[in-house]
């Protein structure tokens, strides 16, 4: 009785896992079936997005003046 309880609530466990992460808005990019490599190339492709947008974010923020706060005039 006792192992049977165990493995159901097991089941039931992973199912509702799969369930979460089938049904999420963000799901996870990585597959379990993919090769290293295609994990290195995809994080690599990651950093360079991050690299690339922080940029932007820092000639955006260099190419505006800086506002006065409300306690400096």
């Amino acid at each position: 009785m006792g192992n049977t309880a165990f493995f159901a609530v097991l089941i039931v466990l992973i199912l509702g896992i799969l369930y979460v992460m089938k049904s999420s808005d963000n799901p996870p990019e990585t597959n379990i079936h993919q090769t290293p490599k295609e994990y290195i190339e995809m994080v690599e492709k990651r950093k360079a997005e991050r690299i690339s947008a922080e940029k932007a974010q820092q000639q955006a923020s260099q190419g505006q003046p800086e506002k006065p706060s409300e306690t400096q005039r």
